[in-house]
């Protein structure tokens, strides 16, 4: 089959993708590879080329989400490097962003946290956040409850995400800056 280029540098990504369209519409239990490489307009041998079957394809998908956050984590690390209070915000403002923009991840997401067959972006948040708030609070020399902190920053980003998901939080840029002003009064 002729490919026409899309945008993506792979018929590997454009794969990927399709396949995070797929889950979205039909969830892991109805997954089908033959859909994917049809929207693709490829072969249906051509997921076997690059993926060893079903299940190996769906943990490549959340493999790939997880990349995609990673490089942004690492981005906004950098841009705020030195002021951990900036880093902590800033990475659970991108996480909400990140989840807003990707509406096609969350179906992933979602299928990741029930089959447990690769580490989802939620898990990633949770271990950075720990993480800076440890270094955090180390910091400033307070012997602070950083459980307790990490687990109201995070009901915070995980409530505003689905107040946002579910239009009882306006998507703009003054729901944005509430938010990540009652993560800062946190720390």
């Amino acid at each position: 089959m002729h490919e026409e280029y899309d945008g993506y540098d792979t018929v590997k990504e454009k794969l990927l993708v399709a396949g995070l369209d797929e889950l979205q519409k039909y969830g892991i239990n109805d997954f089908s590879l033959r859909r994917v490489a049809s929207s693709c307009n490829v072969s249906c041998a051509a997921p076997y080329k690059h993926f060893k079957g079903k299940e190996a394809f769906i943990n490549e998908i959340f493999k790939y989400i997880n990349l995609r956050w990673e490089m942004l984590c690492e981005q906004v690390l950098l841009a705020f490097k030195g002021d951990l209070k900036k880093q902590i915000t800033e990475t659970c403002i991108a996480y909400i962003r990140f989840w807003i923009a990707n509406p096609n991840f969350r179906a992933s997401l979602m299928s990741a946290k029930k089959t447990g067959d690769a580490p989802t972006v939620r898990a990633s948040l949770n271990s950075s956040l720990s993480d800076l708030l440890n270094r955090y609070f180390i910091q400033k020399n307070d012997k602070t409850d950083i459980e307790k902190t990490a687990y109201v920053i995070r009901s915070l980003v995980y409530g505003a995400l689905l107040m946002l998901e579910d239009n009882e939080l306006e998507n703009k840029e003054e729901t944005i800056t509430l938010i990540r002003n009652c993560i800062e009064n946190q720390l």
